[in-house]
């Protein structure tokens, strides 16, 4: 069973108040809708804005323009030119020490003595021709018999003494005596080294004589002798001068400093008295002269006693001192 709802009430009419409350509303809203829209300006527009980054930009870099860092900084031309001048500075100091400046005048000794002994060689080989044909001239011997092979020994038979005598000169050089062409054995050298070279020279150089003297003649067959002679007797001048070189003779290691060698009674205790040149011997003479140790003309026992050598070289040492040549 249902039950029945009431009937719906009549509308009821707006009172004048309430019509007049609606027009005005309404008319409000239509005052809003049809007034036009006034739209906000900031200016902040693309222009402006790039303007003020770049006014922003410039304050910022006058400020940094002030700070001169960055000019004091080395470029990549600079530090380049900065490490060869180090670089260089270093190895001039390296070279000035004692133990470089050994080692260099070591390997000049060798090297100009290799050359000079090189070109003794070589000339005494092109002088076994001329040899050869002198031998073969005076003796009539046949053509390419074993006599004839034979008379090319003529010229190593004479060529091997002098080498050797130039080798023995050359080794003591290179171990810092030159041999004195003024003492015994100097003058026994150069004899040698004369009558040998000088029958090199004359049985090379006689076909130009026998047969109708030629200049040309003479010249040719005089080249190997003359290049030989001049190689051997140019030796010792050259062993001579890089004997006189200044080398100081210390015991520090390259990149270290070096010391100044402290003198005691007896030269030995500080360096090998054999290789030492005459001259550091006379600079510690001297040194002991100096500081009242030694008379002022020592005699040969005296200088020989204090430095512990040989006569012949406390000899040198004496003539040194005196002024004169060792």
């Amino acid at each position: 069973m249902t039950t029945a709802l009431p009937p719906p009430e009549p509308p009821r009419e707006p009172t004048p108040a309430e019509v007049d409350q609606v027009l005005a509303a309404m008319e409000e809203d239509l005052a809003v809708e049809t007034e036009p829209a006034v739209p906000e300006v900031s200016g902040e527009t693309k222009r402006v804005l790039e303007l003020r980054e770049r006014v922003a930009e410039a304050h910022l870099l006058a400020e940094l323009q002030e700070d001169e860092t960055p000019f004091t900084l080395d470029t990549k031309r600079v530090g380049k030119l900065r490490r060869r001048t180090y670089e260089a500075a270093r190895l001039y100091q390296l070279a000035q020490h004692p133990a470089a400046l050994a080692y260099r005048d070591a390997r000049v000794r060798r090297l100009t003595t290799g050359m000079t002994m090189a070109a003794a060689g070589i000339a005494l080989a092109v002088s076994s021709i001329g040899v050869q044909a002198s031998v073969d001239k005076a003796l009539k011997l046949e053509e390419y018999s074993a006599g004839w092979w034979g008379a090319f020994g003529v010229e190593v038979i004479l060529s091997l003494p002098l080498l050797a005598a130039v080798g023995v000169q050359a080794y003591s050089a290179m171990r810092g005596r030159v041999v004195d062409r003024k003492s015994p054995e100097g003058r026994k050298l150069f004899r040698v080294e004369l009558a040998l070279l000088g029958l090199t020279l004359t049985l090379n150089c006689w076909p130009a004589f026998t047969v109708g003297f030629d200049p040309l003649t003479l010249i040719v067959h005089s080249l190997g002798p003359v290049a030989a002679v001049l190689a051997v007797w140019v030796l010792p001048t050259l062993w001579k001068i890089l004997s006189d070189l200044p080398a100081p003779w210390l015991s520090t290691a390259p990149g270290t400093t070096p010391v100044r060698p402290q003198y005691s009674g007896n030269a030995q205790d500080q360096y090998d008295v054999s290789t030492a040149p005459v001259r550091v011997l006379a600079d510690h003479i001297r040194s002991l002269i100096d500081t009242g140790q030694m008379d002022p003309n020592p005699s040969v026992h005296k200088i020989r006693k204090a430095l512990g050598v040989g006569s012949d070289k406390a000899t040198e040492v004496q003539k040194l001192i005196a002024g004169g040549t060792p």
